[in-house]
């Protein structure tokens, strides 16, 4: 069985992974996803991705590129 450091960009990535196959899922059963849901979901994934350093960084660069053109 393949190891998975926690904290590292391998686990982000394989919850991230796991979230869009439940998101799949829940598309195949529902027409419409509410933005609220939408919006948590989002959140959440953020805040896996902050647990990593490397992609820290980034997502702020990103947020502030948003902000900004807001």
């Amino acid at each position: 069985m393949y190891e998975i450091e926690k904290g590292s960009m391998e686990e982000v990535l394989m919850i991230l992974q796991n979230i869009g196959l439940q998101l799949n899922e829940y598309e195949k059963t529902n027409t419409v996803i509410p933005v609220k849901t939408y919006k948590e979901l989002l959140e959440f994934s953020i805040s896996i991705a902050r647990q990593t350093n490397d992609v820290s960084d980034t997502i702020d660069e990103i947020i502030e590129t948003i902000e900004n053109k807001l």
